[in-house]
């Protein structure tokens, strides 16, 4: 593909903005990463880059030199800035968010973000003068709980001569259409999108609205693999305890009574009489008292007493001969059923079961929903599982691989961390803190002047 702009990547992770970028004419002239992992991914990812000279491993080797990088307050001059960035029309960075000072003394906003990894980015702004900045951070940024950080931001860009947007722009890949870079996964990011153009930007907007029919839009199966395509499938596998756990809800779901079931349910709650007292909030005391509702319904008593005292390993089979529910972790003694809406027929043999759903082992409980779109991708423990049922192919429970994982953020090339040698831990963590490429793209094709972007 003719290359039709430049571009910039900084705090550049695995090369999420490279990639989107990339299909849209876009040349990276310089990339920075601090994490030797990420690093590793990245050169494997674009083997035309020149790394040697092109990736480099700290912004402050640029902003503040080798002699003066850990001073919180140095800061080189923008000419010698300049000359160790090459020239671009984008700049592209994928930042860390730190707490800010409050600005005054009448020093300016971006005075406010001096000793932060944002007022290296904006020394390099000063330095070169980019047509347009694109920025990206998780959405908390822009709640109100970061009201003064945000408009730090935002007014350290515009004290530079950038049109910004007031308000937030915030995606969510699962909102977005697959012809628009939509994939099935809840992620909420932030983008932050500034011009030297003299125009009024018009914030993209997700191509749909979170409703119910849109939710139901997804299906996962196309992003997962069979079984007999993936390597070492052991690997992600349930471990025997987890096995047990999901034996023991799989069961409570198969066969309780009454269609209907609390979110969440506390196993300890499950009593005649609820433990409330006068201290706890309110939100505690809602559930405590549903919970108690839910047992003391005549067609549920009986089936949850004899639940309680069921031994899931009878045969020692896995190892934990004797154990029953309570014996349990607290946090698998909780269960979210999330999936109350779908029909019976919706499950094989139309008997409601975990086997076609996505499931989470969180702090808060057993969390299950319809395998339409899958959480957000977070560090290994709580990697999403799937039920056989998923997907034709599928044996049994197991996680999803890095390599499925990466196709839901827009990466087709799943290989990419076995080729850089990073483990699965570490790919994870990687792809759980990197933007999706789809998403990325979206914006940036309705941000950046079409005059600029390659036929496509």
């Amino acid at each position: 593909m003719k290359k039709t702009f430049r571009f910039i990547d900084l705090f550049a992770g695995i090369g999420g903005f490279h990639r989107a970028l990339s299909r849209l004419g876009g040349e990276c002239v310089l990339a920075v990463e601090i994490d030797e992992d990420c690093r590793k991914v990245y050169e494997a990812s674009f083997p035309e880059f020149d790394a040697q000279n092109k990736l480099k491993e700290n912004i402050r080797e640029i902003t503040r030199g080798l002699d003066n990088i850990d001073d919180q307050n140095f800061s080189r001059d923008e000419q010698d800035i300049a000359k160790d960035v090459p020239d671009h029309d984008v700049l592209c960075a994928g930042f860390p968010c730190q707490p800010f000072s409050i600005a005054g003394k009448g020093l300016g906003f971006s005075d406010a973000t001096r000793g932060t990894l944002f007022f290296d980015i904006i020394q390099i702004i000063k330095a070169k003068k980019p047509r347009y900045v694109l920025l990206e951070n998780v959405r908390n940024i822009a709640g109100k709980r970061h009201a003064g950080t945000w408009k730090t931001i935002i007014n350290s860009l515009r004290e530079l001569g950038y049109s910004v947007p007031e308000d937030p722009l915030i995606i969510r890949p699962h909102n977005l259409i697959r012809s628009e870079g939509g994939a099935p996964q809840v992620r909420d990011r932030v983008f932050i999108t500034a011009t030297k153009d003299e125009i009024d930007i018009v914030q993209p907007k997700s191509a749909f609205s979170e409703t119910k029919e849109n939710l139901f839009y997804w299906k996962i199966d196309k992003y997962l693999l069979p079984d007999s395509k993936i390597k070492n499938i052991n690997n992600y596998r349930l471990r025997n305890e987890e096995k047990i756990w999901f034996k023991a809800w799989n069961y409570f779901v198969e066969n309780l009574p009454s269609d209907y079931m609390p979110t969440p349910i506390w196993v300890d709650s499950l009593e005649e009489v609820p433990k409330i007292n006068e201290d706890m909030a309110d939100w505690r005391k809602q559930y405590l008292r549903k919970n108690s509702e839910f047992y003391n319904n005549k067609k549920n008593k009986k089936f949850i007493d004899r639940w309680l005292t069921i031994d899931w390993d009878p045969n020692n089979e896995l190892g934990f001969k004797g154990i029953t529910v309570k014996d349990f972790p607290e946090s698998r003694r909780k269960f979210e059923f999330q999936a109350r809406k779908m029909k019976k027929n919706e499950f094989k043999g139309g008997k409601r079961s975990l086997r076609p759903l996505v499931m989470q082992l969180r702090q808060s409980g057993l969390r299950v929903k319809p395998a339409n779109y899958l959480p957000a991708l977070v560090a290994i423990t709580q990697t999403s599982i799937v039920g056989p049922d998923v997907k034709k192919g599928i044996e049994d429970y197991r996680r999803i691989t890095p390599y499925e994982a990466a196709k839901l953020q827009g990466i087709e090339d799943g290989d990419v961390f076995c080729r850089a040698g990073v483990n699965d831990s570490a790919a994870y963590k990687q792809l759980g803190n990197g933007v999706n490429v789809g998403v990325v793209e979206y914006v940036a094709r309705n941000f950046l002047d079409k005059s600029i972007l390659a036929d496509t």
